[in-house]
């Protein structure tokens, strides 16, 4: 006997609803039928991996989106429990606060940037918007070919598809929220 994987059939309802796709919709392109994924989403029946692994990969979420528990779960995350991302030369650090989260279809990050740190911004694709919100410091973002001086609390709003470049602008570190929001 196969015991219920908490949340499944909770989690995929709501993602099946926030993409817009009905249970026929969902079938197709997951390649699971219209009557087991009813059955999932009603806690009838208890999907096995390779059917999760179907239905994550058919609507493009995360595998674990859908066997996620946390829905009103309290998150506390404290910066010097994050492991920290540098780049090469450490003059930049990127602390993932809360990853990418289908469900919300955010990243958060604190990002750090020493005196004279320059970083140019790969281009996003999939960014719909990005949000730069200035804790520390002096921050030059470059959008396209037009500057703009933020300095503690100060944010700015754009478009994450744009190229884009940060620089501290300041002669201590400069801090700042950077928030991403994916299409």
């Amino acid at each position: 006997m196969m015991t219920q994987i908490p949340k499944v059939g909770q989690n995929l309802r709501k993602i099946r609803n926030d993409l817009g796709l009905s249970l026929d919709e969902t079938s197709k392109l997951t390649g699971v039928s219209k009557p087991m994924l009813g059955q999932i989403e009603r806690g009838e029946s208890s999907p096995t991996i390779s059917t999760l692994w179907k239905i994550s990969s058919g609507l493009k979420v995360s595998f674990t989106s859908l066997l996620d528990d946390s829905s009103g779960e309290l998150i506390l995350v404290k910066k010097e429990d994050v492991e920290v991302i540098q780049e090469k030369n450490s003059h930049m650090r990127l602390f993932p606060i809360f990853p990418f989260d289908s469900k919300s279809g955010m990243d958060i990050f604190i990002i750090e940037l020493d005196i004279n740190c320059k970083h140019i911004s790969a281009t996003h694709k999939n960014v719909l918007e990005e949000i730069v919100m200035v804790t520390e410091g002096c921050l030059e973002i470059t959008i396209e070919n037009k500057s703009f001086i933020l300095q503690k609390d100060h944010s700015l709003k754009f478009d994450g598809s744009l190229n884009h470049s940060y620089r501290n602008c300041s002669s201590e570190k400069t801090v700042f929220y950077n928030i991403e929001i994916y299409r």
